[in-house]
């Protein structure tokens, strides 16, 4: 093992502890915001954000595990495979300097460590299937591989709606591992993606706003595990609100103004390195003249279907934090072809 696989490998295993240590205080003081998330379930009827929920609450149900131990090591579990994908990713990037700088950009796994406050949010759900899709797929054949894409993409945005916005960074994967089989990506494939991305959105968009009683029943199911104060704040009280709701209550239209030059260039600091290399390259495969399509023109079409959820929701480094992952483990998978 070379000295700088080493460090990047004691990076990546400190990384793992500190995030470990950070879910543990959230999970022991039952956080209303990192924790409390993966609680909410369908209990009170069918929500939005609320389908990995629901499956811990029946994990528990029928082992009669203590809930909350259930989501601190499913949390944990998912954060471990994020941590070897990590590992995995090193044999590709060691011997370019650039690579180094790629993985080591602020908005990459280093993240959390730098804001600890998205620690254990749901998005470790969408990093653990990249990389899953990016070392694994080579398992998984045919309509066997479709038909796990589209259940991922389900799973993802109907465990937090969020995560919609970025299933074309999945998809795109999904095309790449067809073209480097040289497998031709049918209409009807095609349709079925489609079908099922309006599927998923319009069942957001009916169930987007829970009532009153939805959060009470919620709070109810799980109240031994969750804060008492769990129908008032929190990840339990924002599912009372809707789109235009948390607009006006969080000040988006002034935090728009405050911050906006900040992340524009953060965004900048982000991606430069892997923008750089990105430009420089060229995929191999010719299929639809894949290889005549400057890289850095998909990093930028991809980033700009998840602009919606900029709008939406202001966590705006944690959304750039969100993207840059996914296009990392596009750009393994291809360095790996």
């Amino acid at each position: 093992m070379t000295s700088t696989k080493k460090f990047l490998t004691s990076v990546i295993i400190f990384f793992f502890i500190f995030v470990t240590l950070k879910f543990y205080s959230f999970y022991t003081e039952h956080s209303m915001w990192q924790y409390s998330d993966w609680l909410i379930n369908y209990q009170g009827g069918f929500i939005r954000r609320g389908l990995i929920g629901e499956i811990l609450f029946q994990i528990h149900k029928i082992t009669s595990i203590s809930l909350d131990a259930i989501i601190f090591y499913f949390v944990i579990f998912l954060y471990l495979f994020f941590s070897y994908f990590l590992i995995r990713s090193l044999k590709f990037l060691e011997k370019s300097k650039i690579n180094i700088l790629i993985f080591l950009s602020p908005g990459f796994f280093l993240y959390p460590v730098m804001n600890s406050a998205v620690i254990g949010r749901k998005e470790i759900l969408i990093f653990f299937i990249m990389g899953f899709f990016t070392f694994f797929e080579k398992f998984f054949k045919g309509k066997i591989l479709l038909m796990l894409i589209i259940l991922s993409l389900f799973f993802l945005s109907l465990s937090h709606s969020g995560l919609l916005f970025y299933a074309p960074y999945l998809i795109f994967l999904y095309f790449l591992i067809k073209f480097s089989r040289n497998e031709k990506v049918i209409f009807f494939e095609l349709l079925f993606i489609l079908i099922s991305l309006l599927i998923i959105f319009l069942l957001i968009l009916f169930n987007q706003q829970a009532s009153t009683i939805q959060v009470m029943e919620i709070c109810d199911s799980v109240k031994e595990f969750v804060n008492e104060n769990c129908k008032n704040y929190g990840q339990f009280n924002l599912l009372k609100f809707s789109s235009s709701d948390m607009w006006s209550t969080f000040g988006a239209a002034m935090y728009y103004k405050k911050y906006t030059l900040i992340y524009v260039i953060s965004l900048i600091a982000v991606y430069l390195f892997l923008s750089v290399k990105l430009y420089y390259s060229k995929f191999k495969e010719n299929y639809l003249y894949l290889n005549s399509v400057n890289p850095l023109i998909i990093l930028i079409l991809l980033f700009f279907l998840t602009l919606p959820i900029y709008i939406i929701a202001i966590d705006w480094g944690r959304w750039i934090y969100m993207s840059y992952t996914c296009i990392f483990f596009i750009y393994i998978f291809c360095l790996k072809k």
